[in-house]
């Protein structure tokens, strides 16, 4: 039986857009922030304001519930609001804030804590089934479209599709029991105005968006422009083409269907989505570290155990890190 509430780790522009959508279904929320310890911030209740525009543009002020994300050095009371277990969790930092993320509450999850990753790139699930096996792990993609113009505003600025599943961890939970878990999770968000949906193969879904992601996102760093100028570009799209060969090999040999020409329907994502700055194009604009490393560094892994050369993938993966790194 779930719980009518729900922790949020990542208060990016996802993150808030689930924090005030449940607030506005009456699903109760609690954002994780990173803030300066304080025994205030451990005894009491904050709350952060953000202020809405929809997509029919209409404007609305929430006022969501916070905690710190980080323990305080400072001993609070054993009924301090950040002590509490955390009994569901969805997991919305960037793939590669996780790790830190998640060590610091990781003492606050309880048995059997129910923890939704919902990013880009692909990998943390499966190292968060490693790390905390007492913790049940499901997996969510989204195209929603939001963003933050400052730290208490946020834009919805395109609707989209939230899918939720369960990404079985060689046996070690029942992936029956976890699969209804999962479809329980969906209809509860299903309560909410945004489109949510169950899928009983969502790994599939979340390799289609890998791939995607693979082979847009890193081409728009590396020629500074957004989705859709890639298109006239000849030379971004022979690498494109290059990206989504390697890809195909890859999941075929992974036993995931992709698309009977990746490259056909990438240049058809890119033409949909023309003017978007890609997540990876806004982190390198505001020199902020890419999840370059999830993405296509994520398929040169893969490629490394099945032994299939991607060295595409692998030439963009280190010319992206090498940006990331900071002169």
């Amino acid at each position: 039986m779930l719980e009518d509430h729900w922790y949020i780790l990542g208060a990016g522009a996802i993150g808030s857009l689930f924090a005030c959508q449940f607030e506005r279904a009456n699903i109760h929320s609690t954002l994780l922030i990173r803030s300066a310890s304080s025994a205030h911030s451990l005894a009491e209740k904050t709350f952060k304001s953000i202020a809405v525009t929809f997509l029919d543009e209409s404007k609305h002020n929430f006022s969501i519930q916070t905690q710190p994300s980080v323990q305080s050095s400072i001993t609070g009371s054993k009924e301090s609001l950040s002590t509490l277990p955390i009994q569901q969790l969805i997991l919305a930092t960037k793939a590669h804030q996780s790790q830190i993320a998640i060590d610091n509450i990781r003492s606050r999850l309880a048995e059997k804590a129910i923890i939704v990753v919902m990013q880009n790139g692909m990998g943390v699930a499966e190292q968060l089934q490693a790390q905390l096996p007492q913790c049940r792990i499901f997996v969510a993609t989204t195209t929603e479209g939001a963003h933050r113009p400052t730290t208490n505003s946020l834009i919805h600025a395109g609707a989209g599709e939230t899918w939720i599943g369960y990404l079985p961890s060689n046996g070690q939970k029942d992936y029956h029991t976890e699969s209804i878990t999962a479809q329980s999770i969906a209809k509860q968000w299903q309560k909410t105005v945004l489109s949510i949906h169950y899928d009983h193969n969502i790994i599939q879904r979340l390799w289609t968006k890998l791939a995607i992601n693979c082979a847009i996102n890193p081409l728009t760093v590396k020629y500074q422009c957004n989705n859709g100028a890639l298109l006239k570009k000849p030379e971004a799209l022979q690498l494109m083409e290059k990206v989504c060969q390697e890809l195909q090999q890859v999941m075929t040999a992974r036993g995931i269907h992709s698309p009977s020409n990746l490259f056909t329907t990438v240049k058809q994502v890119a033409k949909n989505t023309h003017s978007n700055i890609s997540s990876m194009l806004q982190d390198n604009r505001n020199h902020q570290p890419t999840e370059i490393h999830f993405i296509n560094g994520y398929i040169v892994n893969e490629g490394k155990t099945l032994g299939i050369p991607t060295p595409a993938n692998q030439a963009l993966a280190l010319e992206i890190t090498h940006v990331d790194i900071p002169k």
